[in-house]
């Protein structure tokens, strides 16, 4: 069973019986339906389900035969992301066990994974052998567990400062990613500089009183973060079959803004715009392919 079914609101389903039933009810009464085909024989079967209209839901996939009989193979909860795109180039790579994909984002310093969730578009893509390698990257993510930070103290001159260094800094990391050897040697230096930076601050002082904004992989899980970001928006909405009460929140971390969706009893501290979040997350995305077709 999926442990992140609870982020959207699933948190009292406990036994592979209740999830069948589930299943049963998506494959009957979906929202969308994706279907990509490789033959006549061989189909790829996307369905969604929305339990918060543009917010959140469950996807199933499988394969479905000649006949039309559809093999189910594995499911995932999902939080539709936010209008916040990001332009770069994206590694896709399939995932071993199932049909499913991994988005590869190589910052230099990091490289943050994603999991795909419009598997159905990616396999058709994967199929008709167009594979571009820039996209357009749009990330959610699911916290099991998350907790509101107070906001560090800035002026307006930080904040426009950082926001030019962070512009400043992609520009960087696109240009060492194709080749330039000596900013890549400076961007180590420069990261080695900072590190001593905080190492000696945190000494005298706490760590969360001076990172605003982190993203740092956890666990075995490559697609999972524990991730410090600011709150821009927060909307509290609700399961429409289980009646939890979610939150959604825009959290600007670093280069991204990802749309993060938490279970009410799982959020310790009062979300509002200007607090800092701070969970461990499952980053998902999806990639935009209008440009291929």
């Amino acid at each position: 069973m999926h442990q992140y079914l609870r982020t959207i609101g699933f948190s009292k389903i406990k036994s592979l019986h209740q999830m069948d039933r589930l299943h049963k009810e998506i494959q009957r009464n979906p929202d969308r339906r994706n279907v990509v085909s490789h033959s006549l024989s061989h189909s790829l079967v996307q369905f969604d389900k929305e339990y918060y209209p543009g917010g959140i839901g469950i996807s199933m996939i499988g394969e479905s035969d000649a006949e039309g009989d559809f093999q189910f193979e594995h499911s995932f909860p999902y939080v539709i992301p936010g209008d916040y795109p990001y332009v770069d180039e994206v590694q896709i790579d399939k995932i071993s066990d199932r049909a499913g994909y991994y988005g590869l984002i190589d910052n230099i310093n990091l490289s943050v994974i994603f999991f795909i969730q419009n598997t159905a578009a990616v396999t058709g893509m994967f199929w008709k052998g167009a594979i571009p390698g820039t996209f357009s990257v749009r990330i959610s993510g699911l916290s099991l567990s998350a907790s509101i930070l107070l906001p560090l103290q800035k002026s307006d001159s930080d904040i426009l400062y950082e926001s030019e260094k962070r512009r400043d800094e992609l520009r960087k990391i696109r240009s060492a990613r194709h080749g330039n050897q000596k900013l890549i040697e400076k961007m180590m230096m420069d990261e080695m500089d900072v590190r001593d930076t905080l190492d000696h601050r945190a000494i005298t002082e706490d760590v969360l009183s001076i990172v605003d904004s982190s993203m740092i992989p956890y666990s075995l899980q490559c697609d999972t973060y524990d991730i410090i970001g600011t709150i821009l928006t927060v909307k509290e909405i609700e399961n429409s079959q289980t009646r939890e009460q979610i939150y959604l929140m825009d959290v600007a971390c670093l280069y991204y803004v990802i749309r993060i969706a938490v279970n009410k009893q799982d959020l310790v501290g009062e979300p509002m715009p200007g607090r800092r979040f701070r969970g461990v997350t499952w980053l998902q995305g999806t990639v935009s392919l209008d440009s291929i077709f």
